[in-house]
């Protein structure tokens, strides 16, 4: 798998199993760079009640949360649209993911449904030939 093409680009087909991987796989880098970030740059400060705190940042550690989060979003909307284009849908469909009801059908389609069989106007079938 191509994890550069799979995070940066957002042409092409993914199958379901190479989009979960590459979500589970954001996922993690996700925490552990943002737990990095808070660790290095970040300080907790307590709140006045007991036992509670609030989490601090430096000015460049809120640069680095900006360009960091930037980055992650990046790359997954880049899987999202991908598994999109499997569906034979435009990426634009992603901004139905912002509408309350019409999201749990996209969730569905995203995340569970098989991509159209055969090539589509998006690339090759990333099953064809398994």
């Amino acid at each position: 798998m191509d994890w550069k093409y799979l995070f940066t680009s957002f042409q092409g087909r993914i199958n379901r199993k190479p989009f979960w991987l590459a979500l589970i796989a954001l996922t993690v880098i996700s925490m552990v760079a943002f737990g990095v970030v808070s660790a290095i740059f970040g300080t907790f400060t307590p709140t006045g009640d007991a036992g509670s705190y609030s989490m601090n940042f430096s000015p460049i550690g809120w640069v680095f949360m900006a360009v960091l989060y930037i980055a992650l979003l990046w790359a997954g909307l880049a899987i999202g649209v991908k598994r999109l284009h499997d569906r034979n849908r435009s990426g634009w469909f992603y901004l139905l993911m912002l509408v309350p009801i019409l999201n749990i059908w996209m969730f569905v389609e995203i995340y569970f449904l098989r991509g159209t069989v055969g090539t589509n106007r998006y690339g090759d079938d990333p099953l064809a030939g398994q």
